[in-house]
């Protein structure tokens, strides 16, 4: 019996080292980036011949030695760029402790300089332009897809669909109602398809409950207004939880049921996950997730169990994350 194919994108949010609650160590730190990479997740890649999407914070491009050693991965790895907007001009603050701003809540001009510098020190580092973007945060704006396209851009990876941030009371973004594979987004909604010519790959989410209301319906609903997140909380409790494509929390078993459950709905024709992580998870006390190196042990540990069982119960092509538009 021919085993199902699916194309497998793994990208990660590639950042300096933070601790518990996302602080971020002064002075900034690489540690998660000169031994994590190398030591911990590009063997696990090269096992399994996938070719990873490191989508870069600006501070990781201003250290010589992360660039160094990102350039010297070569074809093993695509690398693209990851916006944390207070860590690139205008208006940057390299003191920060922690990256919280949503790039949705910059006024365009400023958003649009951010990108545009973001891109430009890219090329500067690495000697071509990028084609594959994240939001930091997810904070996407109503304005970063056409910015993208301006600048270049091939695909974006901030949205995760069934899911809602808040950067503070009030003000956040809204995923309700995205599809959950790639699309081309409407530039009236990026939750909506449209004839945009980036493409949107969303992050590898699925909510059996929100996929019996229709989108046009989900993307109604507001959870960013306090009122409505106060009455899903009473009336939907837990039914509002999504399964992440995401070693970080999930389980090997929880991810693969993902990819079982989104191969089997009727017309679900080709199948792209797209997983997702930070890199300063791969080593102790570099983020909130992997304290010590039990955590970083067992994390690693869920994610080779995901690819061993996926790889043997579907015909598994692993893709950059830009590879996408590639696909017919």
């Amino acid at each position: 019996m021919t085993k199902e194919k699916l194309h497998l994108i793994v990208s990660i949010d590639t950042e300096c080292d933070k601790g518990a609650g996302w602080r971020i160590k002064q002075p900034i730190q690489f540690e998660n980036i000169s031994s994590g990479i190398p030591q911990r997740l590009q063997p696990i890649f090269e096992e399994f011949k996938i070719v990873p999407t490191y989508l870069l914070s600006p501070e990781v491009m201003i250290d010589n030695k992360s660039v160094a050693l990102l350039r010297s991965l070569g074809d093993k790895a695509e690398l693209g760029t990851h916006l944390h907007s207070e860590f690139i001009p205008p208006h940057e603050n390299f003191k920060t402790d922690y990256t919280g701003s949503f790039q949705s809540s910059l006024p365009p001009e400023v958003e649009y300089e951010k990108l545009k510098n973001l891109t430009q020190l890219f090329a500067d580092r690495f000697g071509y332009l990028p084609r594959s973007f994240r939001a930091g945060r997810f904070g996407l704006s109503r304005y970063t897809l056409n910015f993208l396209e301006k600048l270049g851009y091939a695909v974006d990876s901030s949205v995760t669909p069934y899911h809602w941030w808040w950067e503070k009371r009030g003000v956040g973004v809204n995923f309700l109602g995205a599809p959950v594979q790639p699309y081309f987004p409407s530039p009236k909604d990026f939750r909506e398809r449209g004839k945009m010519r980036i493409l949107e790959v969303p992050v590898t989410l699925t909510n059996r409950f929100w996929d019996r209301i229709p989108s046009s319906i989900l993307r109604r609903i507001n959870p960013i207004a306090r009122w409505q997140t106060i009455l899903l909380n009473i009336f939907l409790g837990k039914y509002q939880r999504s399964l992440w494509l995401r070693p970080t929390y999930s389980t090997a078993e929880e991810m693969l049921s993902i990819g079982e459950y989104l191969s089997a709905k009727p017309g679900s024709g080709r199948l792209i996950l797209c997983m997702m992580f930070h890199s300063n998870e791969a080593t102790a006390g570099t983020s909130p997730y992997n304290l010590t190196e039990t955590d970083v042990s067992r994390f690693l540990q869920r994610m080779r169990t995901y690819f061993q069982v996926l790889f043997s119960n579907f015909n598994v092509e692993p893709i950059a994350l830009s590879q996408t538009v590639n696909l017919k």
